[in-house]
């Protein structure tokens, strides 16, 4: 969960240094994002009960490192349009949308009487750890070639969370098989 957050807020914090622009418009293509988050947890509740937390959480960071080796793919080919960028972007927020259901239905399920301590721990490791991850990005921002800098700032967290995911699965898979 920290490294999807992180992914999130190394977006937030760089877009607008990388493409800038009118604040409307920028304001408008960031909204891409959150909306890539609705259509993920629309996902996640309509079909993630189909398979297991393991798979649901692996196959949400692939679509997020996906979207941003889309993203550095038109990056290197050049193609500069705001779309380029915040379009392979929206898959952040559809695998954080699927993500943090299953990662917070995780985290609260491993002892039912705490889960009200399971969640507010989830939590603050997600957002302290998210912060953390966008404090080292940060190291690796300048105005020269920012959006590739972001883009590969971006899939390094989401790579992360996607061997954080790659663990998970293998733990509830051994888990189920122990029981």
């Amino acid at each position: 969960m920290a490294f999807s957050m992180g992914t999130l807020y190394v977006f937030l914090a760089g877009a607008p240094l990388a493409v800038g622009g009118p604040g409307a418009l920028l304001g408008l293509y960031m909204g891409l994002v959150p909306a890539g988050f609705v259509c993920g947890s629309f996902l996640a509740g309509r079909y993630a009960w189909r398979l297991s937390r393991g798979m649901v959480l692996v196959l949400a960071r692939i679509l997020t490192c996906f979207g941003l080796l889309v993203g550095l793919l038109l990056s290197a080919l050049d193609i500069t349009h705001p779309l380029a960028f915040f379009g392979p972007c929206m898959f952040i927020g559809i695998g954080n949308g699927l993500t943090l259901p299953a990662a917070n239905m995780g985290a609260m399920s491993v002892r039912s009487e705490l889960a009200g301590t399971a969640a507010g721990l989830a939590a603050a490791m997600s957002i302290g750890g998210g912060a953390l991850v966008v404090s080292v990005a940060g190291l690796f921002f300048s105005e020269a070639a920012a959006i590739d800098a972001l883009l590969t700032t971006m899939l390094a967290a989401a790579s992360f969370a996607l061997l954080a995911a790659i663990h998970a699965a293998a733990l509830d898979r051994r888990a189920g098989d122990a029981a």
